[in-house]
C-alpha cells in the first residue's frame, strides 16, 4: 500500500492503532503518564471513531458544556460522574482534535480546555472518596494535571487527518455513520498501519 494522501489505510485493530498513535505523540511531546491514563486514551478515541448516539451529542457541543456542568453538579452518584466524564471526554477529544471549530465560537478553546480541567479534576475528587488510590482516580487526577499537554498529543495525532475534517465533523454531530467513501474522499485512516480490517 502507498503513502499517497488518497489511499485507504486500513487498520486490523483501532485499538492497536491508536496506542500507536499515542505513542507516538506522547514521545514527540516527551509526555509520560501512567500505562492506565494511556489505556483510557486509547479507550476514548476508539469509542468517539465508533461514533455513536452520546458522542455525536457531546462531541462540538451540540448541548453546550455549561449545560452539561450544571447537570453534572445536579446529578447524584453515578449519574453525576457520568456527566462529569462525559464533559472531560468532550472536552479533550473536541480540543485535541476540532479546535478550530471550537476557536469560531464566542468562549473559544480555552474555555473547553478549563471545562475539561474541572471535569476530570472533580472526577478525581470524586474517585478520591469511591476508589481511593484506584486505577480512576489515578486517572483523572492525571488528566487533570496533564490536561493540556494531552490536548497538544490529540493535536498532534490530528494533524494527519485530512482538510475535509469540517464537513466530517457535521455529519459526525448529526449522528450520521461514516462509510467507506467518506474515508475514501479523506484519504482514509492516518498512519501507517495497514493491516486488514
Amino acid at each position: 500500500m502507498t503513502d499517497s494522501p488518497h489511499t485507504i489505510q486500513q487498520v486490523a485493530n483501532l485499538l492497536h492503532y491508536f496506542r500507536t498513535e499515542l505513542a507516538e505523540a506522547f514521545d514527540a511531546l516527551d509526555l509520560t503518564t501512567a500505562e492506565e491514563t494511556q489505556t483510557y486514551l486509547v479507550h476514548l478515541l476508539e469509542g468517539y471513531a465508533r461514533n455513536n448516539a452520546e458522542s455525536a451529542q457531546t462531541i462540538g457541543f451540540d448541548t453546550p458544556a455549561a449545560f452539561i456542568l450544571g447537570e453534572a453538579m445536579n446529578a447524584a452518584g453515578e449519574r453525576r460522574i457520568d456527566a462529569y466524564r462525559r464533559l472531560g471526554d468532550a472536552s479533550l477529544f473536541s480540543c485535541g482534535f476540532f479546535v478550530e471549530r471550537l476557536d469560531r465560537t464566542p468562549v473559544k478553546s480555552g474555555y473547553y480546555r478549563d471545562m475539561g480541567r474541572v471535569a476530570y479534576g472533580r472526577l478525581g475528587e470524586l474517585m478520591a472518596y469511591k476508589q481511593p488510590g484506584g486505577a480512576f482516580h489515578i486517572i483523572f487526577e492525571e488528566l487533570t494535571r496533564c490536561f493540556d499537554v494531552v490536548v497538544d498529543a490529540l493535536q498532534f495525532v490530528s494533524q494527519r487527518r485530512r482538510p475535509d475534517h469540517e464537513r466530517l465533523l457535521l455529519r459526525f454531530m448529526r449522528g450520521n455513520e461514516l462509510d467507506a467513501s467518506d474515508w475514501r474522499r479523506l484519504g482514509g485512516l492516518p498512519g501507517n498501519d495497514t493491516g486488514e480490517a
